[in-house]
């Protein structure tokens, strides 16, 4: 896919290369939600009702998958609220359109989205600008 950022005119510019790396950022948008689902649940911690295994070094696998699931959980909302603000009246198309590839601006329509091609495709500049700016 060609990657097209905003010309030098726009208040949306962006360098290439920070288009770019957002562009690809938001493509992990669906595995870091698989990720979600497929950790475990850390918040009911560990179960001592078994018999302890005493290890030689520190390693902690619950709070490892913890931080990682807060890392993960941070990404999300990041790209989520970014989403909203730069569309408020209804971010899922914005975020359909930044993290599935191959989706076009007349998918987008045909699955209802209330606006034209013009103001996505200004709101989803804005989107990478911010993004660019955050990550």
């Amino acid at each position: 896919m060609r990657f097209r950022s905003p010309g030098k005119n726009s208040p949306y510019w962006t360098p290439r290369e920070d288009y770019r790396a957002a562009v690809y950022w938001c493509r992990r948008y669906p595995l870091w939600l698989k990720e979600l689902e497929t950790l475990p649940d850390t918040s009911k911690g560990i179960d001592y009702s078994t018999d302890k295994v005493q290890t030689s070094n520190n390693f902690d696998a619950t709070a490892d998958t913890a931080i990682r699931r807060s890392e993960i959980l941070a990404k999300v909302v990041l790209l989520e609220s970014i989403a909203k603000v730069c569309m408020p009246e209804c971010p899922k198309y914005l975020i359909r359109g930044v993290t599935e590839e191959g989706v076009k601006v007349e998918d987008l329509i045909n699955s209802g989205m209330p606006f034209g091609k013009n103001l996505y495709l200004r709101k989803r500049q804005q989107f990478y600008h911010l993004l660019s700016k955050r990550i």
